[in-house]
């Protein structure tokens, strides 16, 4: 193969893994995203879940405070009724006395079921807030997720294809630059590169000039001294 037949297949080699680094970037972006989109979810399901239960606990003592509530009223009852008969002052006073400490338990009562109750609509409201922040976002999350899935199953029909078209060029090179091609991509990601402002892109080795040169009128097989990967020029098409 003549040399520049030879930086003509470099050339198509090095667009090839242009595209194909490019799809990888890109599969690694969609996977990390999605990744992310699943901690995040997780995220708004516990808080959807912590402000549930908050708000549960909340109905729970609320409850026992009524029935609470319903029990002093029924002791207050039995206890003004006890009054009526006695006529012992020492039993009337103490009657009395459980009377007005039964009163008080039962404002202490009323006063932390009504505090609780401003506190529960807030809980409520919390709770209702994160359900539909967590539904909204996990809906955006599956069609986010679904548009990933499609593009990733072309990305991944796409790298097959650009890895059997690299296949092919690179069975086309001479044995001694096909293994050094295989060698390098075994190794890294792209074994043939572009140069810019003289320097190799793959290490950023700065060429010498007239390497730099070389490589501009594409008709030398450049190799970086540093990576030792092929430099070539930008595609002329």
């Amino acid at each position: 193969m003549d040399p520049q037949t030879l930086v003509n297949v470099l050339v198509e080699i090095s667009e090839l893994e242009d595209l194909l680094l490019k799809a990888s970037q890109t599969l690694s972006r969609n996977n990390d995203l999605t990744f992310t989109l699943d901690e995040l979810q997780a995220e708004y399901e516990a808080d959807a879940a912590e402000a549930a239960l908050q708000n549960e606990g909340a109905e729970v003592t609320v409850r026992g405070l009524e029935n609470e509530i319903r029990q002093v009223e029924a002791l207050l009852k039995v206890k003004k009724d006890m009054l009526i008969g006695l006529v012992d002052r020492r039993q009337v006073r103490a009657v009395n006395e459980e009377i007005s400490s039964l009163r008080s338990r039962l404002d202490r009562l009323e006063d932390k079921t009504i505090s609780l109750l401003d506190k529960q609509d807030q809980l409520k409201s919390d709770a209702a807030e994160s359900r539909t922040e967590s539904r909204e976002h996990g809906t955006k999350s599956r069609a986010k997720q679904e548009a990933m899935a499609v593009s990733n199953t072309e990305l991944s029909q796409r790298t097959l294809h650009l890895n059997q078209e690299l296949d092919r060029l690179i069975s086309m090179l001479p044995p001694s630059e096909g293994r050094a091609v295989i060698r390098l991509r075994e190794k890294l990601e792209q074994a043939v590169v572009h140069h810019q402002d003289g320097a190799c892109l793959g290490c950023f080795n700065q060429l010498p000039q007239q390497q730099s040169i070389q490589v501009d009128k594409g008709r030398s097989i450049i190799r970086c001294s540093s990576c030792m990967r092929f430099i070539v020029h930008r595609s002329w098409r």
